[in-house]
């Protein structure tokens, strides 16, 4: 799960820990990875990832692996994002690279750095988007591009992924 630190990331932990899933979540901050961990218990294994960075991602997926002893992975939740707030007429190429990146290329590369252990085991990616996806909110021009970008991606990743057993 990344995103793990706030928001759906987290609730989506506890369920999933609840649940009695091994949960492998990803957080930015040595101190949201302790949180994590004692609030927690056994079944949740916190794990530093930043998905502006592409060294930190491959680190992440090389952790996760070598967790599994061999065998793939069950899911992949993509909640880790940013959003912004601001009139489109203001915002600036900054802002908007920055939200991309986070939310449309570091969450594809997390998806692309685990493929292989969830095609191993006709795992499930469920990507995180929003209702501007679908509808256009004021100052949400920023959010609603980025997460439209990601839900077809998600789009075309379930036709992909689907001869593999990947459900998306």
């Amino acid at each position: 799960i990344t995103g793990a630190s706030s928001g759906i990331g987290r609730a989506c932990v506890r369920q999933m820990n609840r649940s009695g899933w091994q949960v492998y979540a990803t957080v930015r901050k040595a101190a949201d990875a302790e949180k994590l961990r004692a609030e927690s218990g056994e079944g949740v294994l916190p794990i530093i990832m930043d998905v502006e960075d592409s060294a930190s991602i491959a680190a992440a997926a090389e952790k996760i692996e070598s967790q599994l002893d061999g065998h793939g992975l069950d899911g992949l939740v993509n909640c880790a994002g940013i959003g912004m707030v601001r009139p489109v007429e203001y915002a600036t190429l900054d802002d908007l690279r920055k939200i991309f990146e986070i939310n449309v290329f570091g969450q594809l590369a997390v998806t692309q750095s685990l493929s292989h252990l969830l095609k191993k085991n006709r795992g499930r990616i469920v990507n995180v988007t929003s209702v501007g996806v679908n509808i256009a909110i004021p100052f949400g021009g920023l959010l609603n591009a980025s997460k439209s970008a990601f839900a077809m991606l998600s789009d075309s990743l379930r036709l992909e992924l689907h001869p593999f057993g990947v459900r998306v």
